[in-house]
């Protein structure tokens, strides 16, 4: 069955932050009849945008989930019997959910965050995956690839939690697998959350166990349950809308969002959804990311192999830039993929959303205004554009979400080949060129700015050559962790290519188009007779801080960017990861100087 899954308290506190600290609150007054209006009106505009699943979907789901639950069961039985272990031994596993289901956000459509907790004589390489595609007879990625109900699947072995990702009846669903060292038969009420559990785990079964651990404890410390859901719906639709929504290249991920929301709730224990999110804003972009987002004390439960988030003793994590810390053991930094560049990004977007919140409250604003969608392809003046793509499909899907995952290497090596005087923002939509196959390619943006932080007084000259050569140098020697073997085939490829806003490709300038006029002018400003005094009415009576959203706004950040920047020369050639020509390795960067003004 769906294992149960109560969470448990904590046992050692080992870092300064108290339990009494954590404990204080910030304000116990009950909610205003004007903040449950507020708050229901925020409901509202949510179902307008659809962030809820409707009842006949969410019994599908449940109804999905029990079938994947019954196969498993099938599987272990039989991949036990083919080790000699009978059915009279009662070899079993469980099936968990966690993320956005396990903690009711999820939307429609979403995807099924799960983990799988089997015996100890079946495997997750040899018995869950199969060794390798050409030997995984008998695996569960065998059972599924065969089901007439599965649509797609894709193992992913060398992710740090390996699943595999699955469309089953129209679902998409993410499966983790962990065998348990201490179990034969998997009891069905076993709680993830006691320590004992973790015992004699490798580290892809910690984090994959982890998951499951984290939502539970969210959860547990959360004092209203339904304001937390509310609130925290509002800020995943605000995340996505504003394009800070992918923790892999250094943005917010569900659970590093969640433990903010979280934080939210703990010290304003009976306020409402609406005051939830106004005082979400107001506390983090005031926040000193040096100084940890904790929701329960460290612990450090004493198990051999388990490290412990704590930045006294490793010097690493006291250098992490954004410090989000998981509330169960072993507690770890969620956000340790935040870089420079998206820091800057994220604080820009808590202010915006600081001003806006106040805006509201004002009356002066509307919540959709909140989480209007970020025009990112008209944001910046200089863009590179990474176009990933494969010979087929498979290969495709493999591919891209390995060059996927390096992307932050590229925005960290930008940023260290330039002596942080450039930034990179990295774009969260992706785009199909119709003239191309559309199941083998798909393209990517990342926005350069310089940063707020740079020197002006100095004439600097930076140069990205080697960040785009590391990243390139990355992405081809992707190797499979367990054989060894290297993953890049031929045809898999990564071309970079430098290009300002006005050579962006024709397949994105539509959409660029209807960003300006459909999303970021104003309801009553969209009645305008001319789009120059939608202009000066947005400039003028500066209804709502859009910052760089407006016409005028955008004029006057080209021309201090153009300050800034006063010299980017374009790539002659693409620079194509994955090629072995030898003119392709002759190609180099001619990005040549981005000069800071002196």
């Amino acid at each position: 069955m769906i294992g149960a899954q109560t969470p448990s308290a904590p046992s050692v506190m080992t870092q300064s932050a108290s339990a009494e600290a954590l404990n204080r609150v910030m304000s116990n007054e009950m909610p205003t009849a004007f903040d449950e209006k507020l708050s229901k009106a925020l409901d509202d505009k949510l179902r307008e945008e659809d962030v809820y699943e409707d009842a006949d979907e969410c019994v599908r789901r449940e109804e999905v989930l029990g079938e994947i639950n019954a196969l498993l069961q099938d599987w272990v039985l039989a991949a036990s019997e083919r080790k000699g272990i009978t059915e009279d031994m009662r070899p079993s596993c469980n099936l968990y959910t966690f993320g956005s289901y396990r903690l009711g956000v999820h939307g429609p459509a979403a995807d099924i965050d799960t983990l799988c907790l089997g015996p100890r004589h079946l495997s997750r390489e040899e018995d869950f995956f199969g060794w390798d595609e050409n030997d995984y007879e008998g695996s569960f990625y065998d059972v599924m690839r065969k089901h007439p109900g599965t649509e797609s699947i894709v193992p992913v072995r060398d992710a740090i939690v390996p699943e595999i990702k699955l469309v089953f009846r129209g679902f998409e669903i993410d499966m983790a697998y962990t065998s348990l060292p201490s179990y034969t038969h998997v009891p069905e009420d076993l709680d993830v959350c006691q320590t004992s559990v973790m015992m004699n785990l490798d580290d892809p079964g910690v984090k994959s166990l982890n998951g499951c651990r984290v939502a539970d404890q969210l959860l547990r410390v959360v004092p209203n349950h339904d304001a937390f859901r509310v609130a925290l719906r509002t800020l995943r639709l605000w995340a996505q809308r504003r394009g800070v929504y992918s923790n892999v290249v250094g943005f917010f991920g569900g659970v590093n969002l969640a433990i903010l929301v979280a934080r939210v709730c703990q010290l304003y224990p009976n306020a409402a959804p609406s005051m939830l999110v106004y005082s979400f804003f107001q506390l983090w972009s005031a926040w000193q990311w040096t100084t940890p987002v904790m929701l329960v004390p460290i612990v450090d439960e004493g198990l051999p192999g388990m490290r412990v988030w704590d930045e006294r003793v490793n010097k690493a994590e006291r250098y992490q830039l954004m410090k989000i810390l998981t509330p169960a053991y072993p507690a770890q930094n969620s956000t340790f993929n935040v870089s420079v560049s998206t820091l800057e990004v994220l604080k820009a977007e808590f202010k915006r959303g600081k001003e806006v919140t106040k805006m509201i409250l004002l009356n002066t604003a509307k919540w959709e205004q909140l989480w209007c969608s970020l025009n990112f392809l008209e944001k910046y003046k200089h863009y590179l554009m990474v176009t990933i793509s494969a010979k087929n499909e498979d290969d495709f899907k493999k591919w891209e979400g390995w060059v996927g995952s390096r992307i932050k290497l590229l925005i960290q090596g930008i940023e260290n080949a330039t002596g942080g005087q450039m930034l990179a923002h990295p774009g969260t939509s992706r785009y199909k060129d119709p003239e191309k196959d559309e199941n083998s390619h798909v393209t990517l943006f990342l926005g350069l700015f310089p940063s707020s932080l740079k020197k002006k007084e100095e004439k600097v000259s930076l140069n990205l050559n080697p960040a785009v050569e590391q990243f390139q140098m990355t992405v081809t020697s992707w190797m499979d962790r367990a054989t060894g073997e290297s993953n890049w085939v031929p045809g898999m490829q990564a071309n970079v290519k430098y290009l300002k806003r006005k050579d962006l490709p024709s397949f994105v300038k539509e959409e660029i188009d209807g960003y300006v006029k459909d999303i970021y002018a104003p309801e009553k400003e969209k009645k305008a007779a001319s789009a120059e005094d939608e202009e000066k009415k947005i400039s003028e009576e500066k209804p709502l801080p859009l910052g760089d959203d407006t016409k005028a706004a955008r004029k006057r950040k080209e021309m201090q960017e153009d300050d800034s920047i006063t010299q980017l020369d374009s790539l002659n050639d693409d620079l194509h990861a994955g090629t072995e020509t030898a003119a392709a390795k002759k190609v180099k960067v001619s990005f040549a100087q981005v000069v800071a003004k002196k």
